[in-house]
This record gives C-alpha cells, structure tokens and sequence, in this order.
C-alpha cells in the first residue's frame, strides 16, 4: 500500500508539473517578439499555445536573452524553444522536434559609411550564437565582434551605423525595416551566407516531454508538414 501511495504521489506530481509548459522567448521577430523581460509573445508563441495549450494546459513565455534561455533549458526550468541544431551553446540534454519550425536565410549585411570610417571592422551579433560557425569564419577575416543581448538590439546597432557589419538571420532584420518604416538603405550591401532551418527544441529534463514530442509530431504528421510555419 505504501509503494502504491508513493506511485501515486509521483504521478500526481508529474501532473502538477506538465500542468504549465514554458515556452522560452528571446526577441527574434516576427516569431518571438519581445517588449521587455515580462512581456514577450509573437507568431511562434501563438502557434504554440494553439497546438499545446489545453484546458487543464497553460503554455507560458518565459522571456530571457538567449544566452540565458540556453541555461534555462539545461536545468529544465524552460520546457522548450525554437533554434537552430548547430548552435554550440545549446545544452547536451535537448531534443530537436522534426519537422522544422521554419527555414531561416543567414546574411551578412555591411554598411558602407562605416567600413570606410572604421580601421578594423566591427560586426554587430547576438551574444551566444555561432552561427553554424560564421562567427570563426568571420573573425579569421578579420572582423571584431560587437556581442548584443538579442536581434534586434543587433540590428539597431548597425542601422545606426555604429558597427561596419551585421550578422543576422534576415527575418529579424526585415521586421525590423518594416516595423520602422525604413527602405533598405543603397549603401548596405547583403550577402546570403546560408539556409538554416530552426526546430522545435524540448528539453529533456522538461515534465511534458512526451507530451510535447506527441502533440507536435502527430499534428505535423496529420496536416503533411514540411515546415511547422507553412
């Protein structure tokens, strides 16, 4: 009796676990958007919350930077997010969800006030990506990184001319013209690096992994996606 009283408590638990899911934000629109550090959603979280989210089932963002959303993964206290596979600040004990979320273009973006102003060019990221080893490549040639907390805050870096070039994924940047009304300036020059595509990426310490590798694998299987965005 008291072996199946301790089951049940430990199933009981597991329950109150799965209960919230907690989806990790950092600000890379249009699929994370983030206003501030209690404030974050976007199209990926909304997507989310419809393919998770229950009446007994919360999907919460938990908003963070990304350097600090990979730590949140390792020790569970996030139960997923979206990213590519290769970044190597990712924790060891994730799992990637297939389909892909969405496919995502790498550019690198100079500026050429900046580069004619600068000895030694500066380049403008976020803070814990590689980006599928861009960063060595890029540094090889002799390029200074400037590390920013998110997207965005790299992208206003180099619009404001503040750095000679940009690394980034082109979605952020877009939304980030057309959110501020600004044409792509003459003098930026954009050079495709690759195509990446970015998953569903699920921690294993996470309470609802197998709920969330379920639900997301049979609606996928189900509607015939190649893209979880398509």
């Amino acid at each position: 009796m008291r072996v199946l009283a301790f089951t049940i408590l430990l199933l009981s638990h597991a329950v109150v676990q799965a209960a919230e899911i907690r989806l990790g934000v950092h600000n890379f629109p249009p699929y994370f958007v983030m206003q501030d550090s209690n404030n974050c959603g976007g199209e990926a979280v909304e997507l989310t919350r419809k393919l998770l989210q229950t009446d007994n089932i919360k999907v919460t963002a938990v908003c963070a930077t990304p350097a600090r959303l990979y730590k949140l993964l390792q020790s569970g206290d996030v139960d997923l997010t979206i990213n590519i596979k290769h970044t190597k600040a990712l924790p060891d004990n994730v799992s990637f969800i297939a389909p892909p979320f969405v496919q995502l273009s790498l550019v690198l973006l100079t500026h050429g006030a900046a580069v004619a102003r600068e000895k030694q060019p500066t380049i403008a990221a976020i803070r814990g990506f590689d980006y599928h080893g861009q960063r060595q490549i890029l540094t090889e040639k002799g390029y200074t990184f400037i590390d920013l907390p998110d997207s965005i805050s790299a992208v206003e870096m180099f619009i404001k001319g503040r750095s000679s070039a940009l690394l980034t994924y082109d979605a952020p940047f877009d939304y980030y013209l057309k959110q501020h009304q600004l044409p792509f300036a003459r003098n930026y020059q954009c050079q495709l690096l690759e195509q990446l595509d970015a998953f569903y990426v699920m921690s294993e310490q996470s309470a609802a992994k197998s709920y969330i590798s379920d639900k997301l694998s049979q609606y996928a299987r189900k509607a015939q996606l190649s893209y979880f965005t398509q």
